[in-house]
């Protein structure tokens, strides 16, 4: 029994069936996700590596190189500088003048504009309206390279004016990064500036209008005109084409939300939290949840007493450890109370996973401070009610003020706060964004998701190790801090209160 026993489980078709689950598992273990370190996208996202190959990417289909290996090395200097360049379309009705916005246009930015009647003078013996979309993205092709525009941009006004002209300019290459669609009021005032009066082009461009939008809607930005003049105008559009859509859509984004307290971080945190699934961060909750741990690091907190506050880099460990978890690093977060100062900054990027975007929300402190004496917490459930909004709520229950929120914590905390503004603002630079928080919630939400799809800043990275102009102290590349005035800054009071 026992031979037989033997034979069968070592019989051809039981090490095939032992064979094929190997395969089987081996195949499975394939599928699975490759998990990389988390400090490769913010590499990646730092030094701007997606719209670096994009470019290289749309240069090497276009040109379609014999050799392409020669053809990469040669164009990658011209990659990094064409990245950043601009290249805008103005559709407009002929109610516009539209040439006159694109030359005051490309005088404020320094692009060459490109007009109708430029194609005119180069096919002079024949009218433009003999030229087919081919030659027309011919003629296109060879004026924007003879006058070197490909490295410092484009305007083109008055030149697309059919959907076949729109498909063969693309189809050549001729990328816009923005089409802007002027669209003036019914009964514009033909006495400015800015508009004139309506030629025989009217009833083609009617025709076409909507098709051509439709072969430019990836990058198609509506612009209207009312109650507004030609410098007003020119600036909107000039601010337009500063945003870039992203190429690649962050993943996973990294938000740090600043501002006086009170002027609703926590409210907009939790609303990303809610909607677009982002892990809301709140630091004043991690430090008290670390202050009463028996691990290492808690023991460091209660031992630096009341100056915990300088203790950045304890601070930035407590961060650190949080946004490495795995939900914070599929799903992306949102930080709110930290950093209050420069040093905290520098030591927050100099995390694996700094932020990717910094926003500001700057509002009214009387309204700070208004929003914050109406605040009362349940002293059984915890939960927090505004008396002025929710009057109904505070029926039969005890309400109290919480002692962060006595008018003598909000001062110092607001006054803190605003010394040390200008200090984290000069060292975010152009990476920051301000928002104006006196606005709706929903609004200021609506204001930050758009930066969420915008592409990077065009602008150099925050640098945590080089010092700024005002600045008291220094983070080294080693990570630690170097005084470089020995006067402290002053003592936050109230500021980091565990309890």
């Amino acid at each position: 029994m026992a031979c037989n026993k033997r034979i069968r489980d070592f019989s051809p078709k039981t090490q095939c069936r032992e064979k094929r689950a190997t395969e089987v598992i081996a195949e499975e273990e394939c599928k699975h996700k490759l998990k990389f370190p988390p400090w490769h996208i913010p590499y990646m996202e730092k030094h701007r590596i997606y719209e670096l190959f994009h470019e290289l990417a749309r240069e090497l289909v276009i040109q379609q190189p014999a050799d392409h290996v020669l053809f990469l090395k040669q164009i990658l200097l011209q990659a990094v500088n064409s990245r950043d360049v601009t290249r805008i379309v103005i559709l407009a009705s002929p109610k516009v003048n539209c040439i006159e916005i694109a030359e005051q246009m490309g005088a404020k930015t320094r692009k060459l504009v490109i007009a109708d009647e430029d194609i005119n003078a180069f096919y002079k013996p024949r009218p433009r309206k003999d030229l087919n979309p081919k030659q027309f993205a011919r003629v296109l092709g060879y004026l924007i390279r003879n006058k070197k525009a490909s490295s410092s941009g484009w305007i083109l006004a008055e030149c697309v004016k059919t959907i076949d002209e729109a498909k063969a300019m693309l189809k050549a290459g001729i990328l816009p990064t923005h089409v802007l669609h002027l669209i003036p009021p019914f009964l514009p005032p033909l006495c400015e500036l800015m508009y004139c009066n309506v030629h025989a082009y009217w009833p083609e461009y009617r025709r076409n209008i909507m098709g051509i939008r439709d072969v430019f809607k990836h990058c198609l930005v509506e612009v209207f005109l009312k109650d507004q003049d030609i410098v007003e105008v020119i600036t909107r559009c000039a601010e337009l084409t500063n945003i870039r859509k992203a190429i690649v859509p962050l993943r996973p984004t990294r938000i740090v939300i600043l501002g006086p307290k009170g002027c609703g971080r926590k409210t907009q945190a939790k609303m990303f939290n809610s909607r677009m699934g982002l892990i809301h961060v709140d630091f004043e909750q991690l430090l008290n949840q670390a202050w009463i741990s028996d691990s290492e690091l808690g023991k460091q907190l209660r031992a630096c007493k009341d100056e915990v506050c300088f203790q950045s880099d304890l601070l930035s460990q407590i961060i650190n450890k949080r946004i490495l978890e795995d939900d914070c690093l599929e799903k992306g977060w949102v930080l709110t109370g930290f950093p209050n100062n420069e040093i905290d900054f520098r030591h927050l990027d100099t995390l694996d996973t700094p932020p990717n975007r910094v926003v500001f929300l700057e509002c009214d402190l009387n309204v700070c401070r208004e929003r914050l004496k109406n605040k009362r917490i349940n002293v059984f459930t915890g939960s927090e009610t505004d008396i002025k909004l929710n009057p109904e709520l505070t029926i039969g229950k005890k309400l109290a003020v919480h002692p962060k929120d006595r008018i003598e914590v909000i001062n110092a905390e607001i006054t803190y706060y605003c010394e040390n503004y200008g200090y984290m603002r000069n060292y975010c630079g152009e990476t920051a964004t301000v928002i104006n928080a006196n606005q709706s919630e929903r609004w200021v939400f609506e204001c930050i998701a758009a930066l969420i799809t915008q592409a990077s800043p065009n602008c150099p990275p925050r640098n945590p190790c080089k010092g700024s102009e005002g600045s008291d102290n220094l983070l080294t590349s080693s990570g630690t801090t170097e005084s470089i005035v020995s006067q402290k800054p002053e003592k936050p009071e109230f500021l980091y209160k565990c309890k």
